[in-house]
């Protein structure tokens, strides 16, 4: 049985991790509650379920990558413990289609962060995927309102900035996985807002959702997206996470009734499109390389 290539391996991860994700944003607009007290129970349920993952993995590294930290690990922690609560004020007060645009940026910024941190270069069949895939979210997305707060703006630089950063440490992290320093960002999100909030009460008719959000939606699609750097250039990573693009509109749609627009449809195409293409060529040169062995 032919085994797959460590490209095609990276790239399977990611679009499991994505199809596992892509409810997230309608799941979110269902739940309508409080940011902040969403955010506090994600920390909750993201936390318990990756350790829980991390310590059947291994416990020898479940123990290293919280006795030791590096200044690796510490970037990773701040970088996705921050992204991960500014989506869910994104997604709160920009909407869906609009965070999704912002989110587009992260393969930008991700190989800003490659290559200003660890020198690492982009090459142009790369370049023209992202300038497709950011083209393709701004066809689908939508303005921000005018009323927008302060929140909102700050979620729309951080969740694509961090996110990037946070891919890009993950690739050189040492470990295969980041799932004991992600659960830890996650808690430590959780802990600072249980502190500050006078009441983490669940909304009313909504325990099952924030459960299925909190305690499958996001930390399984994250322990599958933190693996994948390992087999894929950052920026590539962040540029599968934009499947979310296409697909999350169909899932708000299906949940809360609300019709996709013909330009969702359209940008989600441009997007298809330059992944489809970036991993035709991707294969291709994998081929020739094999031949020319």
């Amino acid at each position: 049985m032919k085994t797959l290539s460590p490209y095609a391996y990276g790239t399977v991860l990611m679009i499991i991790g994505v199809l596992v994700l892509s409810p997230d944003s309608g799941v979110l607009r269902l739940i309508d509650g409080d940011p902040y007290i969403i955010s506090f129970w994600r920390g909750i349920g993201v936390c318990l379920v990756i350790w829980c993952f991390a310590l059947i993995r291994s416990p020898r590294d479940f123990a290293v990558q919280l006795t030791k930290p590096s200044w690796l690990s510490f970037g990773i922690f701040l970088s996705f413990g921050t992204s991960s609560m500014a989506f869910v004020f994104g997604v709160a007060y920009l909407g869906a289609p609009t965070m999704l645009v912002f989110v587009s940026m992260t393969p930008l910024a991700s190989a800003v962060a490659s290559w200003v941190i660890f020198r690492e270069t982009t090459d142009m069949a790369l370049w023209i995927a992202i300038g497709l895939a950011i083209a393709g979210a701004s066809i689908a997305g939508s303005a921000i309102p005018s009323d927008t707060p302060i929140e909102g703006w700050l979620a729309a630089i951080t969740v694509p900035g961090l996110t990037g950063l946070g891919i890009s440490l993950t690739r050189h992290h040492p470990g295969e996985t980041i799932w004991p320093i992600y659960g830890a960002a996650s808690l430590c999100v959780a802990i600072v807002l249980w502190l500050a909030l006078p009441s983490v009460i669940i909304p009313d008719g909504t325990f099952w959702l924030v459960l299925l959000n909190a305690c499958f939606t996001v930390p399984v699609s994250f322990a599958l997206i933190t693996i994948a750097p390992k087999y894929l250039p950052a920026p590539e990573v962040g540029l599968y996470l934009l499947l979310e693009t296409l697909i999350g509109p169909v899932i708000v749609w299906l949940l809360v009734q609300e019709a996709p627009r013909e330009n969702d449809f359209i940008g989600g195409a441009v997007l298809l499109t330059a992944l489809i293409g970036l991993f035709t060529y991707r294969m291709h040169q994998a081929r020739r390389r094999e031949m020319a062995l």
